[in-house]
């Protein structure tokens, strides 16, 4: 296959036309970089349209330059192979613990928290004002696991009224122990402001994570890395998976 030398050439610019939200809406693709997370995708089932890798590599991928493959990557220093790759429907499995973003803007959050719920067998929805999970910033900072578990959009909490919700909060929360239903959909908020007040006082539990230490708060993900640990590990599952 002859290499595509140029990133002016059209099917380089159409892939990379891909870290724009609109493009990726409209044609309900994305971009995947890296031999481990692009063996992953497979793996999941997604539809894998076309791989762009380094020229000499042999494996059947569109060869190109340095320069093309930068423009894909979108990093400063490009892997590769990059991958345009079908975002699969987005749905919600009602018979999982569920991780809620509730405006958390920034991607590498948002992709932290998805792999969180995908390590723990948990599914993910977000809300108005929170980061794409399909960007390919998001992606990466998620190591893929968008494949690998359900993702879905909510209006409201009331499209996820047969789960239990439990609202973090910096202040005035219980423990885990005090969350005994099951399935729980955990809300994390914006790192900056937290929930809002109509969020929290619809909310049929407060979740406040007790740290010892002078920080008055933690990171989005850190924040929803921790709950989800906590509750799965209350409701008798085992969060090693053993």
């Amino acid at each position: 296959m002859e290499p595509v030398r140029t990133h002016r050439a059209k099917t380089v610019v159409e892939a990379a036309r891909l870290h724009r939200a609109r493009d990726r809406r409209e044609r309900g693709l994305t971009l995947v970089e890296g031999p481990d997370m692009l063996r992953d995708v497979i793996e999941s089932g997604a539809v894998v349209r076309e791989v762009f890798a380094h020229e000499g590599n042999d494996d059947g991928h569109t060869p190109v330059d340095e320069r093309a493959l930068a423009k894909l990557s979108g990093t400063k220093s490009p892997r590769g192979p990059v991958a345009v790759v079908e975002i699969p429907t987005e749905w919600l499995d009602r018979s999982r613990n569920l991780l809620v973003s509730v405006g958390v803007s920034d991607p590498g959050n948002v992709g932290t928290m998805i792999r969180t719920a995908a390590a723990f067998g948990w599914g993910f929805a977000y809300m108005q004002g929170s980061a794409d999970p399909w960007s390919p910033k998001t992606i990466r900072a998620g190591a893929g696991g968008q494949f690998q578990t359900s993702v879905g959009r909510i209006g409201s909490l009331a499209d996820i009224a047969e789960w239990t919700t439990v609202a973090t909060v910096v202040h005035e929360g219980t423990g885990v122990e005090s969350v005994t239903e099951r399935p729980v959909a955990l809300l994390i908020g914006e790192e900056a402001n937290g929930l809002e007040p109509m969020i929290v006082a619809a909310a049929a539990h407060r979740l406040t994570i007790s740290t010892p230490g002078p920080t008055e708060s933690l990171n989005a993900a850190v924040a929803a890395g921790i709950a989800v640990y906590e509750l799965t590990k209350g409701s008798g599952e085992d969060p090693s998976g053993v």
